[in-house]
């Protein structure tokens, strides 16, 4: 059995960013893998672990200069990387960079793609949803719980919503996507740092792939990036003053209303 699991690098949580022009500027900021796609990583090494002979592949759109943060994946016990770098995807939106990880997915014929639910860059939370669509198979974001039965090629999938929980069933192979709490990502023992060095780590171009170039980049994107900015100052707070507490409540509600209009 396969299992791919979707990363991504993003910027370190606790990186500071500047913008330069109407961009982000990346320079010197410490890239990691996307903390959510974590959770998804650690759900398929469980899954390896109590079912044998199945094997986990990391897949990932972007720069080889990710190379020691994918290996940290096979080092967690992941047993193939396969990094898609070519300059022909700069620009591309979650749509048509789904379709470059369609085209390595549909090769390693999984029985299960994790990602996690979302990047801690732009936040969309597209690009999975979008690999479920392209390849036609059931989708459950923001999952904190998954069991499989795999020999009835089923699943049941526990997601959060402001409701309450919603579970979900379906049919084998699907996409999940993973929301904190799913599990908790281990850390790297020695041995697993020693025998990553051993795992097949794979490096491709767009056209090993078969996806043509005319179908990916910003001229073949649907969503552009216009403009980044930081946001407006946040306006000085004023303090409503009084001895008559019945009078100070009474502004307070009505500042609420129609300045704050939170009520």
């Amino acid at each position: 059995m396969n299992i791919v699991v979707l990363t991504k690098l993003a910027p370190d949580t606790e990186a500071r960013l500047s913008i330069s022009g109407d961009r982000v500027n990346l320079a010197g900021v410490d890239l990691v893998v996307s903390p959510f796609d974590e959770y998804g990583l650690e759900e398929a090494i469980r899954i390896k672990e109590a079912n044998e002979g199945t094997t986990v592949h990391v897949l990932m759109v972007g720069p080889e200069a990710g190379r020691k943060q994918i290996v940290n994946c096979l080092a967690l016990g992941a047993d193939e990387a396969i990094i898609v770098d070519d300059a022909a995807t700069a620009g591309s939106d979650p749509h048509s960079l789904a379709k470059v990880l369609v085209a390595e997915i549909k090769k390693l014929e999984p029985t299960i793609v994790f990602a996690g639910k979302q990047g801690v860059d732009y936040d969309w939370g597209l690009t999975a949803i979008a690999v479920a669509a392209q390849l036609g198979w059931p989708h459950v974001g923001v999952a904190k719980e998954f069991k499989a039965d795999f020999g009835a090629k089923t699943f049941t999938a526990v997601s959060e919503s402001d409701e309450g929980d919603m579970t979900f069933t379906g049919a084998l192979p699907a996409v999940v996507t993973a929301e904190k709490g799913l599990n908790t990502p281990r850390y790297a023992s020695l041995k697993g740092i020693m025998g990553a060095k051993k795992k097949p780590f794979n490096v491709r171009k767009l056209a090993d792939t078969g996806v043509d170039a005319g179908q990916v980049g910003a001229a073949a994107s649907t969503v552009e990036e216009v403009k980044a900015s930081h946001p407006p100052e946040r306006p000085a707070g004023r303090i409503i003053a009084g001895d008559d507490l019945a009078v100070v409540v009474a502004e307070l509600v009505k500042a609420l209303r129609e300045e704050a209009r939170v009520i």
